[in-house]
């Protein structure tokens, strides 16, 4: 009798392990965009007080123009250096869960095999 519980006590296990797994994976991605996310805020307040310094000390309207393009420039870099760094978080991500998916895969493989083995013992 216990031998047909055994895959079902096999599978609850591998279950729960890759929900582990999974929580696991999120949990690192999400920290992270979080530290992303702090980091682009930073920058937000960073331009905006160098912003506001340069309109203070300007001395005139083409060095505050051209003071507000350097400005729009660097910070438009630490965008798009943002983006390509939350695509690499993505893409670390997707291999994450596909390679954890693969795992499930061949672990409820395994499960149905070893199964089909015991109910063929029990007939």
């Amino acid at each position: 009798m216990n031998e047909l519980f055994e895959p079902v006590h096999k599978a609850n296990q591998s279950l729960f392990e890759t929900l582990r797994r999974m929580g696991d994976i999120n949990q690192k991605a999400m920290d992270r965009f979080m530290t992303q996310q702090m980091d682009l805020t930073t920058s937000m307040v960073d331009v905006s007080m160098k912003q506001l310094e340069l309109m203070t000390k300007a001395k005139g309207y083409q060095e505050l123009m051209s003071g507000q393009a350097d400005l729009a420039r660097d910070y438009g870099q630490k965008l798009l250096s943002s983006y390509k760094g939350s695509q690499d978080i993505f893409n670390e991500l997707r291999g994450s869960m596909t390679q954890l998916m693969d795992d499930s895969v061949k672990t409820a493989e395994e499960t149905v095999r070893q199964a089909t083995q015991t109910s063929k013992k029990a007939a």
